[in-house]
């Protein structure tokens, strides 16, 4: 009998080792779990300030061998820890994709040459009788009348050509109707449209139209913002006749 009390502790106690051991395994897989995110952080925003520290500096030496003159060159290393890296055009681009909130959502930042953007998906391109202005979700043909110093015939309702929804792949169809206090005759005038600002990596894209109506002057302003899948339309600076 003493034999098989023996027998019975050893083995409870085997069970408690085994238990204790399963628990400690958990305990460190919480633990390594809830760490990896803070992990990532903070690694991106190592690999965040060294680039822009690296940025800085190229940007400089670019200054530096413009003012030596033809002939002068420098050996520059980069050193890009993280993110992908392009050329496009006279600019030097590096994009990081992260959950890390290092920079404000859908705002952009300049500091000398060096552009610091997040959550930016605007592009504003002119193409001589229309502007397309686009982000990932949506793209909008907007039609350009006059210029500042050659007003012509301006009619808002033929402002908006069409509105594309690019992941049905689909555009809208009739008229995109603005007026004044609900009167007719506040669509048609003279004036122009122009652009606040052109080119890639915009938070917002915005086509002024100004119009001058017959009992009235303003400005119609049309934006599309960063990841939005709809465009806002303003008035501004409205003068009565």
């Amino acid at each position: 009998m003493s034999g098989g009390r023996r027998v019975g502790r050893r083995g409870e106690v085997w069970i408690s080792v085994v238990i204790y051991v399963m628990v400690v395994v958990v305990v460190m897989v919480i633990v390594i779990e809830a760490g990896l995110p803070i992990l990532r952080s903070v690694r991106d925003r190592a690999a965040f300030s060294r680039v822009k520290d690296t940025m800085s500096a190229l940007d400089q030496h670019i200054v530096d061998i413009a003012n030596e003159g033809p002939g002068s060159q420098r050996v520059i290393p980069l050193e890009v820890p993280k993110g992908d890296v392009r050329v496009s055009g006279n600019r030097f681009l590096w994009k990081l994709e992260t959950e890390t909130k290092l920079v404000e959502p859908r705002t952009k930042i300049d500091q000398g040459s060096l552009v610091i953007a997040s959550d930016v998906d605007v592009s504003v391109t002119d193409y001589g009788s229309h502007y397309i202005i686009e982000n990932s979700r949506v793209l909008l043909n907007v039609s350009r009348f006059g210029s500042p110093d050659n007003w012509s015939g301006i009619n808002t309702s033929a402002l908006i050509n069409y509105v594309e929804f690019k992941e049905q792949s689909s555009r809208t169809a009739g008229i995109f109707k603005f007026l004044v206090q609900n009167m007719e005759n506040s669509s048609n005038g003279t004036g122009y449209t122009y652009l606040v600002e052109r080119g890639t990596g915009l938070t917002t894209g915005t086509v002024v139209a100004h119009v001058n109506a017959s009992n009235q002057e303003y400005d119609l302003r049309v934006s599309l913002d960063s990841k939005a899948d709809f465009f806002r339309a303003a008035i501004e600076n409205f003068r009565a006749k």
